[in-house]
């Protein structure tokens, strides 16, 4: 009977940091992993930006040197446009019928 007094905060306290395993640290750990996440996109959208600018400056000087024109960009943009149209065009004939379409036959 002298080791119950003892024992009920020995319970208590284990209890507690079972609860707080199961609930509190996983959640933060998400948290972590959200955050670090969100910076990761933040820094790879900045990189594509810097990536698509610099891919314009070159085509404009290109198309510049070529044709002599003023409107070097935007023969740059139409260029980088119909390359996006081409590989969009590309990636939608690729693509895989979902279940809930039916195929056509015509």
């Amino acid at each position: 009977m002298d080791d119950y007094p003892t024992r009920i905060p020995e319970i208590l306290e284990s209890v507690t940091e079972r609860v707080r395993a199961l609930t509190v640290d996983r959640v933060a750990k998400v948290l972590s992993i959200a955050a670090l996440a969100l910076v990761a996109l933040v820094l790879v959208t900045f990189a594509f930006v810097f990536f698509l600018v610099g891919i314009l400056r070159i085509l404009g000087e290109m198309t510049y040197k070529v044709c002599d024109c003023t409107s070097s960009m935007e023969i740059a943009y139409a260029i980088l446009g119909g390359l996006f149209l081409i590989a969009g065009a590309f990636l939608w004939s690729k693509r895989t019928a979902t279940p809930d379409e039916e195929p056509t036959d015509d």
